[in-house]
């Protein structure tokens, strides 16, 4: 049976089920765990606990989580980041920005504020406010040492900004966290719409039309250990003078992505990998994803691609048996498409 979960839809079974949701990091957390009631019941506790940390850790929003304080120290010297998942999921993120050649950037913070989606006032900027931010954006300046946990700006006004991964760096502590377990034990986490699984068999995960979250256009099998994360601007972003302006934000250009990508969904074991590349394949596009996936062998992808008026649908090889598509108008005649190794780039 499949049900609605927190913008995707997964497989549910009725059988010895225990189902928790609280609100975190912004948004909801859903676990669902099947097994012995005590293991289940321990994952959802385990699973709580470490989201609860990861939201009190690292929120840019907060001035008294340990990212704020570092925000506040870089520039002045090295900081030593005192809790671990925060060093990891830095890490991660400035590893991820070298792996998709800026595509991701954990360092947009400073645009975010600029166009107004940090705090929500949102505008478009002057075109000098936007070259102001871009002085203060880049990996690239980050200084980070992990054998010390030190990490050092090399500008004022720098700051981490870890909206972009910091969903799947704790989907993936809170699976390490629940450890070793009955192997009758299979436990789904949603966070925010972000799937990470964890035992039993392969799960069914839709996949949303970006124009409107209640409707799909296909859903994708994951296999048991996979994270499912989706990226598009459907959920945050604000429009004006006819225009509409989403939230995932180009490094390279200061504004709001263009491409022709309008939604990716990343399938991976890492539910960090897995977000990193959501948002890297949006910014940098259709031309480029191959390219981009090659470099993370173990993710797979499916694409939603804007092809003058119609939607095209590019997929990763491996997921030719996997991914069914609902019929759709939209889509050109010759959607599904293959991504590596067979697909050719089209253009309009």
């Amino acid at each position: 049976m499949l049900a609605w979960v927190g913008g995707a839809l997964a497989c549910t079974r009725p059988a010895s089920e225990l189902r928790r949701s609280w609100p975190t990091m912004g948004t909801y957390a859903t676990v669902a765990a099947r097994g012995a009631p005590p293991e289940a019941q321990r994952a959802i506790d385990t699973t709580r606990t470490v989201f609860d940390r990861v939201a009190a850790t690292m929120s840019n929003w907060s001035a008294d989580s340990e990212l704020s304080r570092l925000n506040g120290a870089a520039a002045r010297g090295p900081y030593r980041i005192e809790d671990e998942a925060l060093a990891s999921c830095l890490q991660a993120a400035l590893d991820g920005a070298a792996r998709t050649d800026g595509a991701f950037d954990p360092t947009v913070g400073p645009l975010m504020t600029a166009w107004g989606f940090r705090p929500k006032a949102p505008r478009v900027p002057s075109e000098a406010a936007i070259a102001e931010a871009l002085e203060r954006v880049g990996a690239g300046r980050v200084r980070y040492d992990a054998a010390s946990r030190t990490v050092r700006f090399e500008r004022p006004g720098m700051e981490i900004d870890l909206g972009g991964i910091a969903k799947g760096c704790a989907l993936d502590e809170a699976r390490h966290a629940i450890g070793p377990r009955d192997a009758r034990l299979s436990v789904d986490l949603d966070l925010g719409g972000q799937w990470a699984y964890l035992g039993g068999g392969t799960r069914v995960t839709a996949i949303a039309d970006p124009a409107a979250r209640d409707r799909i256009l296909g859903e994708v099998e994951a296999q048991a250990s996979d994270s499912v994360a989706t990226s598009s601007d459907s959920e945050n972003h604000f429009e004006t003078e006819g225009k509409t302006y989403g939230h995932v934000m180009d490094p390279r250009t200061g504004r709001p992505s263009e491409s022709d990508v309008i939604q990716a969904t990343v399938l991976d074991p890492s539910a960090t990998t897995a977000e990193v590349l959501g948002k890297a394949l949006m910014v940098a596009g259709s031309g480029r994803a191959a390219e981009i996936l090659r470099r993370f062998p173990r993710a797979r992808a499916v694409l939603i691609v804007r092809e003058g008026d119609r939607l095209v649908v590019l997929a990763s090889a491996s997921l030719r048996a996997r991914l069914r598509l609902a019929p759709d108008g939209r889509f050109a005649a010759d959607s599904l498409r293959m991504l590596p190794p067979s697909w050719p780039r089209r253009t309009p």
